[in-house]
């Protein structure tokens, strides 16, 4: 147990890195706000869409067929959370474009970022693949284009008229229309009907899709001087309802289930990596919220060297 802490750190620090890196740049008014969402632009509009699509057509179809069971919990840790906590959200807040990005700050664990290192050293390198290529999918198939297409729908606060509502529609319409949406969709569909893409082809997509996650937290760190790092009372729900209350009702789901020790293993340190980047790129993008969703991933990630070791420790890791 005592190389958890060690290894936790070592995970997040690269994510810690980049976003100090961006925070300088900004604090040496070497890139501004409009630069940040410049940034975001392209990662949005180019490098994740390509990231998405290579990712998932380097995956096996054997990983998306099999595991079941881990299909399911995983399914209701980021799905169910993220549709409920949407409508509990919408009906409290009346403001969709915000709970939409709350929801997905609670419900999207950074696990394409902290994945593949810590949970190949907790769990070995074949569960972890498994573990990230199921989450990826999750969030690449669903999440992400779900959000879009919801945050599009919604456009600026407060449109309730009819004329809101058509161009909410058309919104929508064009939403569709974006990389980030069909991309990760089609990729899919072309992986379950048996296409192959040879592996000499896949650097088309990873050579510009790698750059996603550094030009990310980069422009996130941008954000967080820009906008000013708050810890209000919102990022201090986001972060306990992302940290602990997620991975403790699945955890107690599990339980009552009849679930083994070790498939609750799997699945609840998986639920309790810190909230990824895609809530505060969004954010960044529709300009709603950017310092409540910045704020949110910096605190989450910096406090789950505890969280996730209190987890291992309750659960028995190692």
């Amino acid at each position: 147990m005592f190389f958890l802490p060690l290894t936790l750190i070592t995970a997040i620090s690269p994510i810690i890195f980049t976003l100090a890196l961006g925070f300088l740049s900004g604090w040496r008014k070497q890139f501004g706000k409009g630069a940040s969402q410049a940034f975001i632009s392209f990662v949005m509009s180019y490098a994740l869409p390509l990231s998405l699509f290579g990712g998932l057509l380097s995956t096996s179809r054997q990983v998306i067929i099999q595991d079941i069971p881990l299909f399911i919990w995983l399914g209701v840790g980021m799905i169910g959370t993220f549709g409920l906590l949407i409508i509990i959200y919408q009906l409290y807040l009346h403001h969709l474009s915000l709970a939409v990005l709350r929801a997905l700050s609670v419900a999207c664990p950074s696990v394409p970022f902290m994945g593949t290192s810590v949970l190949a050293i907790i769990f070995g390198s074949t569960d972890s693949v498994i573990l990230v290529a199921i989450c990826g999918l999750y969030l690449n198939l669903i999440q992400v284009p779900l959000s879009v297409l919801l945050l599009s729908a919604a456009g600026r606060e407060g449109e309730q008229t009819a004329k809101g509502f058509q161009q909410a529609g058309e919104r929508l319409l064009s939403a569709l229309k974006k990389p980030l949406v069909w991309a990760p969709i089609l990729a899919f569909i072309l992986n379950l009907s048996g296409f192959q893409l040879a592996e000499k082809w896949l650097p088309l997509f990873s050579e510009l899709g790698q750059a996603a996650g550094g030009v990310a937290l980069f422009s996130i760190g941008i954000m967080l001087y820009v906008q000013h790092f708050q810890l209000t009372r919102a990022v201090i729900l986001n972060v306990c309802l992302k940290n602990l209350a997620l991975p403790l009702a699945i955890w107690g789901a599990m339980s009552l289930a009849g679930a083994s020790q070790a498939f609750q293993q799997l699945v609840v340190i998986t639920l309790a990596i810190p909230t990824a980047a895609m809530p505060s790129m969004l954010a960044i993008q529709s300009r709603v919220h950017e310092d409540e969703m910045a704020s949110t991933q910096l605190v989450s990630t910096l406090l789950s060297v505890v969280t996730m070791g209190l987890f291992m420790f309750l659960l028995q890791v190692g």
